[in-house]
């Protein structure tokens, strides 16, 4: 499991592990929701980040 959480993920791996369609995940994105950063033109996180940040903001809604 260790290789997953370190697994740095992308625009497109958002795309799939999201449950929801791209242009949601493309506004979470501007919006600077979501624990990313940014190289260039592209976004990365990495699994467990993304996965804390969830578990962070469990309960809660988010605006875009």
């Amino acid at each position: 499991m260790e290789a997953q959480e370190n697994k740095i993920l992308n625009q497109e791996d958002l795309y799939e592990i999201l449950p929801f369609g791209k242009t949601k995940v493309h506004q979470l994105i501007k919006s600077e929701q979501l624990p990313l950063v940014k190289i260039g033109k592209d976004y990365i996180t990495t699994f467990n980040i993304l996965e804390e940040w969830i578990k962070n903001h469990l309960g809660e809604e988010i605006y875009y």
